[in-house]
């Protein structure tokens, strides 16, 4: 009887050391410590709180729409005798991600760093493991891992007649251009028109749709002597930020 309680009791034992070590090599695989306490690579690395002269950083994940920034904070738990600066290197960038400034750093006796991402047009969607290194004047390094969600950017479409318009030399026609909008996109949206034959022109030159109008109107003129045949311009919307839309508009001019 003794004997098996024994048994019991080792396998209780080597079952929560082993339950001990998978639980730490996850917790390291996140976040590592730094400073003086964490420079012997042989050794385990000390948690927060278990020497004095160390550090962990911290860090929350990050949401960022093609064509916007956004903030964001790594934080620093110090052990009581650790007051020094810490670098911060940013590692795994999705293209298209910029970090400004590119090298935060946490001062001495601060409790943060601040940045901010911005993406760009062409910033790859997707989400990213960014991994953050912490580098003190003296000591080991401290890493941290956070997720970094690169969304699509709210956007628009537009639309033109799907019929020819038709117009004689000497003519104007009013011509009407919708816009479709996504959910959070609320921007006045500029026109041009590239392409016009000879004797062709738009009435207003810069047309705009303004936020919450659903189309803008335009007048397609004709002078006596305007080219005749058919006729396909490009429009172009252009937002007050982000990537520009543009539409393919067909027209016929005839004799007068």
């Amino acid at each position: 009887m003794t004997r098996t309680y024994g048994t019991m009791a080792y396998l209780s034992a080597g079952l929560l050391a082993l339950a001990a070590i998978v639980f730490s090599g996850c917790d390291q695989k996140k976040s590592t410590a730094g400073g003086p306490g964490a420079t012997d690579p042989s050794a385990k690395p000390p948690r927060y709180g278990e020497a004095d002269n160390t550090f962990n950083l911290t860090a929350s994940s990050m949401s960022v729409k093609q064509g916007d920034s956004a903030q964001g904070t790594i934080g620093i738990k110090r052990g009581t005798n650790f007051a020094q600066d810490v670098s911060l290197a940013f590692q795994n960038m999705p293209k298209g991600i910029t970090l400004d400034p590119s090298g935060p750093a946490i001062k001495s006796g601060g409790s943060d760093a601040q940045y901010k991402l911005t993406a760009s047009d062409e910033a790859v969607p997707g989400d990213f493991t960014i991994n953050v290194i912490g580098h003190p004047t003296n000591g080991g390094d401290a890493t941290i891992q956070f997720t970094l969600t690169v969304a699509k950017k709210d956007s628009f479409t537009l639309s033109m007649p799907f019929w020819t318009t038709a117009l004689k030399q000497g003519e104007t026609k009013a011509v009407s251009i919708a816009i479709s909008r996504e959910k959070q996109f609320d921007q006045d949206v500029t026109f041009k028109f590239d392409g016009l034959p000879k004797g062709i022109t738009v009435e207003p030159a810069s047309t705009v749709i303004k936020n919450g109008e659903p189309d803008a109107k335009f007048a397609l003129k004709a002078t006596d002597d305007a080219a005749l045949g058919d006729f396909s311009i490009m429009v172009t919307g252009h937002p007050t930020k982000g990537a520009d839309a543009s539409h393919e508009f067909k027209f016929t001019v005839a004799k007068k």
